[in-house]
């Protein structure tokens, strides 16, 4: 899935320094200390620019970005949303 493979590919690259994301996609980003708060912050600049959503303060949750598959439904859900306006 494109989604999933973006997200993984910039996690690796941009936060962990690595060609490569070495965990599961429903792994929490937060318990396994993947993600610090600034990590989060970056993320959700990447997820607006690169996705073209825009992502509101409040949908800044675990649920929406904490695992790979997570970050991917909250995308999709955004970009439908944009889609039926």
């Amino acid at each position: 899935m494109q989604i999933e493979s973006d997200i993984e590919r910039y996690i690796a690259e941009n936060l962990l320094f690595s060609d490569r994301f070495p965990y599961e996609a429903d792994t929490s980003f937060l318990r396994e200390g993947i993600l610090d708060s600034m990590g989060v912050m970056e993320l959700v600049a990447y997820v607006g620019a690169a996705f073209e959503i825009e992502v509101d303060p409040q949908d800044v949750t675990p649920e929406n970005f904490d695992s790979i598959n997570r970050l991917a439904s909250y995308i999709r859900r955004q970009q439908a949303k944009g889609q039926s306006c």
